[in-house]
């Protein structure tokens, strides 16, 4: 008797729990239905966890003409169509070097990536051509950032890696030509380096920023001075930094960087001033910004958008693992010619996550 009146209470607590103590069975449905709903979209932010081909971690994304690309431990390269495949299982020199960075050229028809032992090269969208330049100029550390400015066959791209250094390289008649290595600050490690409208900006762990000028970085106006181009980095800050950097963003009129403790600096290049930014909890790994949208992606699977001037938002993100690139849709006005473009924000990280949010109403 004492067994089936515990299972009768059993039946009955199981009933509660799924109907609930208020309302009908219909409105308990819906708001199950609701809460599927939710769990299912990544939250009412719009952010989903898309299927990832790989369980390696993915170091960085960013969009070519065609879609967006990721790499990552072991010499990954991700591409998306309709859905994400791997491109290159071992990177470009056919080695299990971990890409750290990637970066595409301004029209989106070539990407280039760098990481571990000096691995370097780029992928060409149009034809699937892979290129390999590992260890230009016998340099074997790691790559830790890359960054590209001009159109494909065109490009200037600077690379910086864990010794301080940042290799200057200029694309002429379709073959790369190497600069000057040169250490902008004093030999710490650069984690981040961006190209701008205004020139070549970089981070280093020591709380340095730094600055080349467009018109030696040869974006624009370039003159035969340009090979003394890597000597000319001039450091603009930041004054009192308290935080390990991570991350470097440069616009038209506004520079970003992400830094640990959801900590993050903005530069206003008109007034040469820095202003500190809480963000929000976690070490922000990258941020982005792109017309009005600013986002940036932090440890522990954080997603962070800045609402107004200084207001940070934290976003319903559907994963827990830490997020360490991250790409912001283009759209037409973006890309000449009418190139393709892909309406996607998208954040990679570890574990081979893949995060994604539908832009094509933006």
């Amino acid at each position: 008797m004492i067994d089936r009146i515990d299972e009768t209470l059993f039946d009955a607590l199981e009933r509660v729990r799924d109907v609930g103590p208020l309302g009908t069975d219909d409105e308990a449905s819906d708001e199950r239905r609701d809460d599927d709903a939710v769990r299912t979209d990544g939250g009412s932010d719009g952010w989903t966890d898309a299927e990832s081909p790989t369980s390696r971690t993915l170091h960085g994304v960013v969009h070519g003409q065609d879609g967006p690309y990721a790499c990552g431990e072991g010499g990954l390269l991700l591409g998306r169509d309709d859905e994400w495949t791997i491109l290159l299982e071992r990177g470009p020199g056919v080695s299990d070097n971990t890409l750290r960075d990637i970066a595409a050229t301004d029209d989106g028809c070539r990407v280039w990536f760098a990481g571990d032992s000096g691995a370097l090269g780029y992928y060409d969208v149009a034809d699937g051509h892979l290129s390999d330049y590992t260890a230009p100029m016998e340099k074997t550390s790691t790559w830790e950032a890359i960054a590209v400015a001009g159109p494909t066959g065109e490009e200037h791209v600077r690379i910086a890696n864990g010794s301080g250094e940042v290799l200057d390289c200029t694309v002429e008649d379709g073959c790369p030509v190497w600069g000057d290595v040169v250490e902008p600050g004093g030999g710490s490690t650069i984690p981040g380096v961006t190209a701008g409208p205004n020139g070549f900006y970089a981070i280093d762990t020591s709380g340095g920023a730094y600055r080349e000028p467009a018109t030696l970085s040869g974006e624009s106006d370039a003159s035969d001075d340009t090979e003394d181009a890597g000597d000319e980095w001039e450091h603009i800050g930041v004054r009192n930094a308290e935080v390990d950097f991570q991350d470097v963003w440069a616009g038209d009129d506004e520079v970003f960087i992400a830094g640990a403790d959801g900590i993050a600096y903005w530069y206003d290049p008109d007034c040469e001033n820095w202003t500190p930014l809480h963000v929000g909890q976690g070490a922000l790994q990258a941020i982005r910004a792109r017309g009005s949208d600013t986002l940036a992606v932090a440890t522990g699977g954080r997603l962070y958008e800045r609402e107004a001037s200084i207001r940070w938002t934290e976003l319903e993100s559907p994963t827990e693992k830490s997020l360490f690139g991250l790409a912001l849709a283009r759209s037409s006005a973006d890309v000449d010619d009418g190139l393709a473009t892909a309406p996607l924000d998208v954040a990679v990280g570890a574990g081979g996550v893949v995060l994604e949010r539908d832009r094509s109403d933006r």
